[in-house]
């Protein structure tokens, strides 16, 4: 009986220890639910970067396309064409491209590293992620350029970034720069704080026609299912159409609590919820309903479940590629409750929300 009891406990000591040693294996990762347009929020802005600073991050993703996806795209993909424009401009200012930009990269992010204040570099540096068509790069490093090195420049430096980038309105034009997105209040300064030298691209856009498509689709039977509910105020059309308006309706008190401190807001459970319903029309919860265009609905949730199952593994793998404990993702706030569903199946993960760092 003795010797059972000591076989027992041993086995329970194993699992605990398995139990242990995979907690202390797993990468943890905090998916920040994030407004693309910031540029009249109340915000501070400095808190959030705090708090995901005191979270000590390894690497920190946001919603950008990986480089090499954008030459699976068709040419006339949103996300392709909007990132050609600002390719297209830095090509005309530099035409001179590196016979071999992949090594010339690396060397320059070496550089940088051992030294931040190669003005010079940085300026080509951005300029080659532009050629490599890597825009969360170049995006980056065109913010520390404007916001921390144009201080620092001398006279030529002054005139080199001209030279390379033109004017700064030039820039705000192409959507270089974009004082109002959750990259220029949040994520680069967080990644700059930190002293670290890069984004991380993470976005998925190989389903967008198909979900471009379903959307429409369901808009066109969202609309009528209105009309519906107009010409007779009690029909079956019209109670769901009441029960949609009802469900996805912001109360003062918690619009009040979101107003405070948005950021923390848009990362309840509450808000995941809400937006779920904004953006589907309604969402899951009303499938069935008289007149809700239920099949409809749920081809657009097998679209938008598709590209945020690929965002999620174009994390994993970079994440594991790096050896990461911590990552930060900073992702509009549309996607989080569906990635953390997504993530939090692995157990190789563990799910941090923002609202309890």
């Amino acid at each position: 009986m003795k010797t059972i009891q000591n076989l027992s406990l041993a086995f329970l000591m194993l699992i605990a220890f398995a139990f242990k040693s995979n907690a202390q294996n797993q990468i943890e990762i905090i998916i920040v639910g994030s407004s693309h347009d910031n540029s009249k929020s109340s915000q501070n802005f400095q808190e959030v970067i705090d708090k995901l600073k005191k979270f000590k991050p390894d690497m920190v993703f946001g919603e950008y396309l990986p480089a090499e996806d954008y030459s699976k795209l068709a040419d006339d993909n949103w996300a392709k064409k909007a990132f050609k424009t600002k390719v297209d401009y830095i090509d005309k200012l530099n035409p001179e491209t590196p016979k071999n930009i992949a090594n010339q990269i690396k060397r320059d992010e070496k550089a940088l590293a051992s030294f931040a204040y190669y003005h010079n570099t940085r300026m080509n540096l951005a300029v080659e992620y532009a050629k490599s068509w890597d825009r969360g790069n170049f995006d980056y490093q065109i913010f520390v350029l404007e916001h921390y090195m144009k201080p620092k420049f001398g006279k030529e430096e002054f005139a080199n970034y001209t030279k390379k980038f033109g004017s700064i309105d030039s820039l705000k034009k192409i959507g270089a720069i974009r004082p109002g997105s959750e990259y220029s209040k949040i994520y680069f300064p967080l990644i700059y704080q930190l002293g670290q030298n890069q984004i991380y691209n993470m976005d998925c856009q190989t389903y967008d026609k198909p979900w471009g498509e379903a959307w429409g689709k369901t808009d066109s039977l969202y609309k009528l299912m209105e009309k519906k509910a107009k010409a007779d105020s009690l029909s079956p059309e019209a109670k769901t159409l009441n029960a949609i308006e009802k469900y996805w309706a912001y109360d003062k008190e918690d619009a009040k609590k979101f107003s405070a401190d948005e950021y923390s807001g848009m990362n309840t459970a509450k808000y995941g919820a809400l937006i779920e319903a904004w953006n589907f029309y309604g969402g899951r919860k009303f499938y069935g309903y008289a007149g809700f265009p239920t099949e409809a609905v749920k081809d657009m949730v097998a679209q938008w479940m598709l590209r945020n199952e690929g965002m999620c593994k174009n994390i994993l793998e970079q994440a594991k590629s790096k050896n990461a404990k911590r990552v930060v993702v900073g992702v509009g706030a549309a996607h989080r409750v569906w990635m953390e569903e997504i993530l939090a199946k692995n157990p190789s993960v563990k799910i941090v929300n923002y609202n309890d760092l």
